[in-house]
């Protein structure tokens, strides 16, 4: 019995493996930096092809179906091999090294996203090439292999073999601890996801986003040079489950932001929630005013909208559900094992699974509440909640001696609005641990002896360089309603004063319940944040702008708003 089951198995893996597409090319990669492909069509059935977008054939059997994002489509019949070439962005490379695109050869629509056997012949009179080695073809990939060619050194520890340059070995010390990181996060990831392959690593200054493709995880070599290298360098380790190396997901932000979801994971588990505060509160202060999750069902999102998604929204939301149910990491690994061998999934799929385990669907179309302050009475101020579902809140509160305790309130479509005595009460903080995902968090602080709108947030403080200070809080008392016009100590332009005015006009009828104010020197750029709460409908409203202001910072010379 045991032998005709091996005999089985044996079968199927010989099946399996003989019913994998073989892509068969050659690839050179010539003194432009450009790649020239020919690649070799084994049958002559007709079939439809996504091809580089570069591609522009001259043979009638080849005709153009339609033009994708970064791709073309045609459908090619009797044809044995297709030439052409792939022009390279040189602009994030240098004189030492080739990366390429993964968009370079024909690959055949209708499996599209299986597993395929790649025969590369890959040759360049500059550079030797590192990636894809004769052993790395040994693997099958759903996608083109990137190609990675250059001078490059490389050293081997914890599995990981790990290129870098020549003219960066002034960094090898800071690149042999990034591996340790790596390993540590592999190895942490895997206690939940099981194990893998380890890829090859390679450093590059190509002034692009570190990337993880199959088998090689690419880094922007600034990485180790600069701050939060852990997150970095985990968020790639964590795209070998969750990626091109792992189970690809339909909606794209979904695999980015679980990815940077279980990199902040990996963060408090080596570090400590206090390492994740500075990085949550900046993520959240950029994410201000998002009310739902409905982006996610767009189809074609804009650059900004998909990297707000993907590297704040949902890492966030993610976080808040992890806080609020320990067993959510364990959730998502049940999902990845589900899903694993068919190697793709969508939002609608991932549900599906959730529902069928009994664990709380990722919900598009339901808003975030958000909860503000506000004095209502000499020794009492007001917790006020804008949404009709029921929540349950944990205030912390400091008292005159600086003792810190924390309680709960209850919010509900009937109880909206809750009371706290503040006579021994020095401070206020809603939601202390971020538990909850709120559509504004500007107005989430009160201070006994601090009333300034700037002061309400756990994100920035009013900058202390007066004349910032000054305009800020000049803008802010304007937009407010406190007073009707801007001190004339400050000259503002036309267009500015305009959006000024508009924005005073648009908010007449709302309360401001907080806001936020940062400045960046380089840029002479002032960031201002503004909560407003609609009485009428309860409804919280943030707004964004960004004052540019003249090299004496006496002057607002121009303003954008994000309404």
């Amino acid at each position: 019995m045991k032998r005709k089951f091996l005999f089985f198995t044996l079968f199927l893996n010989i099946t399996f493996v003989s019913a994998q597409e073989e892509i068969t090319a050659k690839v050179i990669i010539d003194e432009n930096s450009n790649l020239q492909v020919n690649q070799i069509l084994k049958e002559n059935n007709k079939a439809i092809y996504i091809l580089p977008k570069s591609y522009s054939p001259n043979q009638k059997e080849i005709v153009f179906l339609r033009e994708l994002s970064s791709s073309k489509e045609y459908e090619i019949y009797n044809v044995n091999n297709i030439n052409f070439e792939v022009i390279t962005n040189t602009s994030k490379l240098n004189t030492d090294f080739f990366i390429s695109d993964l968009k370079y050869l024909g690959l055949k629509k209708n499996n599209f996203l299986d597993f395929k056997k790649f025969n590369l012949d890959i040759s360049s009179k500059k550079y030797p090439v590192i990636f894809p080695s004769k052993d790395d073809l040994k693997e099958t990939y759903i996608t083109s292999p990137k190609i990675v060619a250059g001078n490059f050194n490389f050293f081997e520890e914890n599995g990981f073999k790990v290129y870098y340059l020549e003219k960066e070995k002034e960094f090898l010390e800071e690149m042999k601890k990034a591996n340790i990181g790596m390993n540590n996060a592999f190895n942490y990831f895997s206690k939940y996801f099981g194990e893998k392959r380890k890829p090859k690593i390679v450093f590059a200054p190509n002034n692009e986003p570190s990337e993880t493709t199959e088998n090689l995880i690419v880094y922007n070599s600034d990485v180790v040079k600069g701050k939060n290298i852990e997150n970095t360098i985990s968020h790639e380790i964590a795209h070998i489950w969750f990626g091109l190396d792992g189970i690809i997901i339909k909606e794209r932000p979904l695999t980015e932001g679980i990815a940077e979801f279980l990199s902040m994971q990996y963060v408090i588990n080596q570090y400590g929630e206090s390492q994740l505060d500075k990085s949550i509160n900046e993520r959240l202060y950029l994410l201000e005013g998002k009310k739902s999750l409905n982006d996610l069902r767009k189809k074609d999102l804009d650059a900004k909208s998909t990297k707000s998604l993907s590297y704040g929204l949902l890492p966030i939301y993610f976080h808040t559900r992890q806080l609020s149910n320990p067993d959510f990491i364990n959730q998502l690994a049940d999902l990845y094992k589900n899903k694993e061998k068919r190697r793709k999934t969508s939002l609608d799929e991932i549900n599906i699974f959730f529902d069928s385990k009994g664990i709380e669907a990722i919900a598009t179309d339901e808003f975030f509440p958000d909860f503000f302050i506000s004095d209502c009475a000499s020794n009492e101020v007001c917790i006020t909640s804008n949404s009709n579902k029921s929540y349950t809140v944990e205030i912390a509160i400091t008292d005159s001696n600086n003792e810190k305790t924390l309680k709960t309130l209850s919010f509900s479509k009937e109880q909206k609005i809750q009371k706290l005595n503040i006579e021994n009460v020095n401070r206020i903080i809603i939601d202390p641990s971020y538990k909850i995902l709120q559509i504004s968090r500007l107005n989430d602080v009160w201070s006994k002896n601090d009333t300034n709108v700037f002061n309400k947030n756990r994100y920035f403080k009013i900058n202390s360089k007066e004349e910032i200070a000054f305009i800020s809080n000049e803008i802010a008392n304007y937009l407010s309603g406190k007073t009707e016009n801007i001190s004339d100590k400050i000259k503002i332009s036309s267009e500015p004063a305009n959006e000024l005015i508009e924005l005073r006009s648009d908010n007449s009828k709302k309360v401001m319940t907080g806001g936020a104010t940062s400045y960046v020197e380089k840029t002479n750029s002032l960031f201002l944040y503004f909560a407003f709460n609609n009485e009428n409908n309860n409804e919280t409203t943030v707004i964004k702008a960004i004052a540019k202001l003249n090299a004496e910072k006496t002057s607002i010379v121009d303003l954008k708003v994000e309404k």
